[in-house]
């Protein structure tokens, strides 16, 4: 950057981001830490200074996208807790729809490429456990408040076992995106079954009238 004098952090995310755009180009297994000096304009050693080896800078990449995946998700407070549940879904399932959003299906294509470094690379698996784990306790919370508002609606769930569920959907959508199986953009999504007609305010006045 030339003219301006950049902080150690600032350094270090431009290393990354480069380190991002190589692994999109060269996939993970071929990328070298020359490839991403040359792509952030530093030398090597440089480089090397931050990250000690290749291994080290896959880690810190993993964790800078699932960092980045993360912040994303969120859903206002002043929502029931079904439509917290389903807005938290359906940003997932934004995410993975190749029409929607092409950047952040390249980011997932590299989280898929994870999944295959993760059978053999121990760190990298429990870094994507990890990754899973978070994934699980954001929508847990949602899915306890949903579980205890409407109790007649899953007799027998639990919210570990509804999370799962809906985990397991995100990622066959995902994943099936992924492999150039495109499934159009999910719109009015709705996993979970709706309140009784009967229940609605208008409904109840016209059965009144």
């Amino acid at each position: 950057m030339p003219g301006k004098t950049e902080t150690e952090a600032q350094r270090r995310e431009r290393i990354l981001q480069a380190a991002f755009k190589v692994a999109l180009r060269e996939r993970l297994e071929h990328m070298t830490i020359r490839q991403v000096a040359a792509e952030a304009n530093l030398s090597h050693e440089l480089v090397f200074s931050y990250f000690k080896s290749k291994d080290a800078l896959l880690v810190a990449l993993l964790d800078w996208l699932l960092d980045d995946l993360f912040e994303t998700w969120e859903a206002p407070t002043t929502l029931s807790p079904r439509e917290r549940l389903l807005e938290l879904i359906e940003q997932d399932l934004r995410d993975a729809c190749i029409q929607h959003n092409q950047k952040s299906l390249t980011r997932l294509e590299l989280l898929f490429d994870y999944w295959t470094l993760s059978t053999r690379e121990p760190e990298i698996r429990c870094r994507m456990l990890a990754g899973i784990e978070r994934s699980r306790q954001m929508f847990l919370p949602v899915a306890c408040s949903l579980i205890k508002a409407e109790p007649t609606r899953f007799p027998g769930v639990t919210p570990d076992t509804l999370v799962t569920l809906i985990l397991s959907l995100i990622q066959g959508y995902t994943l099936q995106n992924i492999l150039g199986n495109p499934i159009p953009p999910l719109t009015n999504f709705s996993l979970l079954p709706a309140p009784p007609r009967s229940s609605h305010p208008m409904t109840m006045r016209a059965a009144r009238a």
